[in-house]
């Protein structure tokens, strides 16, 4: 098992976390990744300016995981009307299918449960995206009858005739 240590994203990690999501979601070294969106959608998935609005943002945090000082995956956990939101969640292709994911979706629930009243993490994933759907599924994540509309983007376009929407994922908290 990898020796990770989590730490709270600072202004000074944007650009590596940018570089990161920007790699997980869209890169060409994504065909390690199989959290991949590239044969979805081209352009990028976020940028600096971006994720400094985010990180500027009441009640969010970003979570980031660190093997040997150098950042390897990234995950937001936000409350939003009463839920915790989790999202920008994204692990470098090199640390994939290694346990980086799972432990860092552990950390952002069980930190973002400590700061926030809250009594359901909700997430989105793109409908067709059905092997990130099952990830979400086996850490207890319900799928549920809401959807919402893709959005359109400036940075981002497109690739896919297929219909894209999200699907809202849910999971009780317990505590």
């Amino acid at each position: 098992m990898l020796d990770l240590k989590f730490i709270e994203c600072q202004k000074e990690n944007i650009k590596e976390v940018v570089d990161i999501i920007n790699l997980a979601y869209r890169g060409e070294k994504t065909s390690k990744s199989w959290t991949t969106e590239a044969h979805l959608l081209g352009g990028k998935r976020i940028e600096d300016d971006m994720l400094e609005e985010i990180l500027e943002e009441k009640d969010s945090k970003i979570y980031l995981a660190k093997f040997e000082d150098k950042i390897v995956g990234n995950i937001q956990a936000k409350l939003e009307n009463g839920s915790i939101y989790i999202g920008l969640f994204a692990v470098h292709p090199d640390f994939q299918s290694s346990g980086v994911g799972k432990r860092l979706l552990e950390f952002a629930e069980k930190s973002s449960m400590k700061l926030y009243s809250a009594d359901k993490f909700i997430m989105q994933v793109i409908t067709i995206r059905n092997d990130l759907i099952d990830f979400y599924k086996r850490r207890g994540y319900k799928v549920t009858d809401s959807f919402l509309e893709f959005p359109k983007s400036e940075i981002w376009n497109v690739k896919t005739k297929e219909e894209l929407k999200f699907v809202i994922l849910e999971k009780d908290i317990l505590r």
